[in-house]
């Protein structure tokens, strides 16, 4: 009581010294100030519709039986686990914790390691011979100097996945998990499961052809290529196999996206057109925003993975395409065949080294 009446005196001598348009400001704040303290005290009020609610205690077998997003792309996952490109870990089943983790002292990541250095062994013993090859021979052709610039160059990513992925390791956990939370949250608001009913076998799909256009790309250099020794293979099957993993990794991601944008809407659609949709609004609201903030945590997480990626894209396909137009541009666009390397097109001669078809036959008689 005395402190509402000493607030009415420092009012009332503002109110002398100010001129009419501070008062009015000044009643202004002061009636908005006056309803939003009855707001707080009214249960009635409206308010907590805007608030968001805590987190909802969830089951850990729950949020399993309901991740649907996990099992159906469980077959990448388990790819990039073996290849030693993101050793995340899924926790077990009716352990409380997070569902995905990420340590640096993990089964997934010691094997990780492994993997990469016996990997690592082999790149550098390919990446010495054909760099002392590309410096100490003079009398190289233009399209072989183009073929050692770009095999080179692919074998670039192999070095940079420590720092490109395995450093945002955290973050790609963090984003499985926002996955597996919302999924549990649509559940509870619409009281529907998200299914991705051709997510499952496109995820098998990509895994298999990622490793077999890495096999067919590096095979077909091999048999065009006559200084490509056989051994050199298996210095690129891993890092072209990545690569088309992350291309894969992507279109997953952005079809499961378009799946649940596309479920959400039909549900919001159906909310609007009952009679009092506030409640339920709010809930799709917030819905909405986890959305969102997963589509920002999918950019966090796989940001550099996906820079390597346009970097080496972007520098083969120039230098091809130099390489390319050089060869058009010197000797037309004309498919030629070097028969002489396989040991064939060789034009017959005589025991003088003169050859045979300019031999006057006449000669002889």
């Amino acid at each position: 009581m005395i402190h509402s009446q000493m607030e009415d005196a420092q009012y009332e001598i503002r109110n002398q010294v100010l001129n009419p348009n501070q008062r009015q400001q000044l009643e202004d704040r002061r009636r908005i100030k006056e309803q939003l303290h009855q707001l707080e005290q009214d249960n009635e009020s409206p308010t907590h519709m805007y608030r968001r609610k805590l987190k909802i205690a969830s089951d850990v077998n729950l949020l399993d039986q309901h991740d649907s997003f996990y099992h159906t792309t469980k077959s990448l996952l388990v790819l990039f686990q073996i290849m030693g490109v993101m050793p995340i870990m899924r926790s077990p089943k009716g352990v409380d914790m997070p569902r995905t983790t990420f340590t640096w002292c993990s089964k997934a990541f010691l094997w990780a390691y492994f993997i990469y250095a016996c990997e690592t062994v082999i790149v550098l013993v390919v990446a010495r011979e054909r760099i002392n090859k590309f410096i100490s021979t003079s009398d190289k052709r233009f399209d072989e100097v183009i073929y050692n610039i770009i095999f080179m160059s692919i074998m670039v990513p192999h070095f940079l996945l420590p720092v490109a992925s395995w450093r945002n390791g955290s973050e790609v956990a963090k984003f499985k998990n926002m996955w597996t939370d919302f999924q549990y949250k649509y559940l509870i608001v619409t009281g529907k499961p998200i299914v991705f009913p051709k997510l499952y076998p496109i995820t098998w799909t990509l895994c298999i052809v990622s490793w077999s256009l890495s096999l067919v790309i590096i095979l077909s250099q091999y048999y065009l290529q006559p200084d490509f020794q056989f051994y050199h293979t298996f210095a690129y099957y891993h890092i072209i196999a990545m690569l088309n993993g992350f291309c894969s990794l992507w279109f997953v991601n952005c079809t499961a996206f378009g799946t649940a944008s596309k479920a959400f809407a039909k549900e919001l659609t159906d909310v609007l057109a009952t009679e009092r949709p506030a409640a339920k609004l709010t809930e799709y609201r917030h819905l909405w925003v986890d959305l969102s903030h997963m589509m920002q945590q999918l950019g966090k997480a796989y940001s550099n993975m996906y820079g390597i990626y346009c970097l080496v894209i972007f520098f083969t396909t120039i230098i091809a395409t130099y390489g390319s137009l050089s060869e058009i541009v010197e000797h037309g666009a004309t498919y030629k065949e070097n028969v002489e390397a396989h040991g064939l097109g060789k034009r017959p001669t005589l025991a003088n080294g003169h050859d045979i078809s300019s031999f006057d036959i006449t000669a002889l008689q």
